[in-house]
């Protein structure tokens, strides 16, 4: 991914979800996170938060979705109150959970 995009991902993200309650938090991306993966999900959690000013229902689809996907990858986005930090963590899937998401996003077959 160019620099410059992954600079205004970034930018976005905190201009959307660092504001408010949480204007005083950092964003942390554990090591063994990917940057490009990182990227994808500070996109999804962005857009998640931009499709909340439309329809509830299509927010809730996007929400779902996000999840899904970040879920699939073991990307989770962690909010410590405690530290003020929003950290990007990735967890190995396990493979109940991928099992469970498969029939989510394709069915049973």
């Amino acid at each position: 991914m160019r620099i410059e995009k992954s600079e205004e991902i970034i930018d976005k993200w905190k201009d959307s979800i660092l504001s408010g309650d949480l204007e005083d938090y950092v964003l942390k991306i554990d090591d063994d996170v990917k940057e490009d993966i990182a990227l994808i999900a500070l996109f999804l959690d962005y857009m998640t938060v931009k499709a909340s000013g439309n329809a509830m229902d299509y927010y809730e689809g996007y929400k779902q979705a996000a999840s899904d996907i970040l879920g699939l990858t073991g990307i989770y986005l962690v909010q410590d109150d405690q530290n003020k930090l929003i950290n990007i963590k990735y967890q190995a899937p396990d493979d109940d959970i991928q099992e469970q998401l498969k029939k989510h996003i394709w069915g049973d077959e």
